[in-house]
């Protein structure tokens, strides 16, 4: 799928997967005041303003050296949630959402029908599977702040060790809503931030507010498929990893093509095929958080092609491709 602005579908593609807050989360009636909230119940009132609480704002969001602007309307009423994403510096795009229907209209007007399960990993869902046995993390509750005017609690999320990133979490005191986010590498380097500029709580939110201005002249729909379709392996082979990082378990794996890991928090996938003219070279590419590392290896009379993508570190990526082999097939 070819787009005329490289930045704004990286852009897009990226907030697609931070911003779909789409799984609903139970309320907790006997959460106590926000003075004694714990830190995962700080996390569970950002979960819960993320999905049911009216807000509309400016946020702006630096990937690597990529920075961009976007404003935001969300509404959920009658249980159903509403949300306009637009574009604000470069050429106007936008992503619609109604209900479990997710739209992203492109520059050259051309949209896109997105499959919300594929695009539904933001940061607050991912901190909706946060295992309360975690031990590959320290949580805690940092110092008040401010943020747009917003009196705010900061939450820490600290890896206690190399192979993962940490996050700082700004939430608003009041809803709990992620007014700034920072994820960092091991150093304590910022690789990705997004920071909300203004923010509102409208008593209510119009239909006019909510409809998408760069919707005319529609060429095409299309469905954005899975990573993995056409990638097409041998049968005689079967493939697993010799090393993992510790606390990630295999979340999903079809013992040929792909295999994905997660502690919970952080997710990496693996994805093998048979080297190509067009494969991507040896060695590491990283935008922001996100790392994609591809190693060769030869197999019998055959090449190969291992690529790890996540957002985790270079060296881990590494060593987790360097790791893959191939396993002997059961025999029928």
């Amino acid at each position: 799928m070819k787009c005329k602005n490289s930045f704004f579908n990286v852009t897009l593609a990226y907030l697609l997967s931070f911003f779909l807050w789409s799984v609903p989360v139970t309320a907790d009636d006997g959460l106590p005041s926000v003075n004694e909230l714990t830190p995962r119940q700080w996390l569970k009132k950002m979960q819960m303003a993320a999905t049911e609480q009216d807000y509309k704002g400016t946020f702006v969001f630096m990937r690597g050296a990529m920075s961009s602007t976007m404003s935001v309307v969300h509404r959920f009423q009658n249980g159903i949630e509403r949300e306009l994403l637009k574009q604000l510096d470069g050429e106007m795009g936008e992503i619609i959402r109604n209900g479990a229907e997710v739209v992203c209209v492109f520059p050259d007007h051309r949209t896109v029908q997105l499959e919300q399960s594929k695009y539904s990993n933001s940061i607050v869902q991912t901190f909706a599977s946060f295992m309360p046995d975690q031990s590959e993390y320290e949580l805690s509750v940092m110092d008040d702040g401010r943020i747009v005017e917003r009196p705010c609690v900061q939450i820490h999320v600290a890896a206690m060790d190399e192979d993962r990133y940490s996050y700082r979490l700004w939430l608003d005191k009041e809803t709990g809503l992620l007014l700034k986010s920072s994820l960092m590498d091991q150093n304590g380097k910022v690789l990705e931030r997004l920071h909300y500029t203004e923010v509102e709580f409208p008593d209510s939110i119009s239909e006019s507010e909510l409809k998408g201005m760069n919707t005319g002249g529609v060429v095409t729909h299309e469905m954005i498929s899975d990573l993995s379709n056409g990638v097409k392996l041998r049968s005689d082979l079967m493939w697993t990893t010799g090393w993992s990082p510790k606390g990630y378990k295999k979340v999903n794996s079809d013992g040929a093509s792909v295999m994905v890991y997660s502690d919970g928090l952080a997710t990496y996938s693996i994805f093998i095929e048979e080297l190509k003219d067009d494969a991507m070279p040896e060695g590491a590419v990283q935008v922001g958080a996100t790392i994609a590392y591809s190693y060769q290896r030869k197999v019998n009379s055959g090449q190969y092609n291992v690529t790890v993508m996540g957002e985790i570190p270079a060296m881990t990526a590494m060593k987790v491709a360097e790791s893959v082999m191939v396993v002997p097939v059961p025999a029928h």
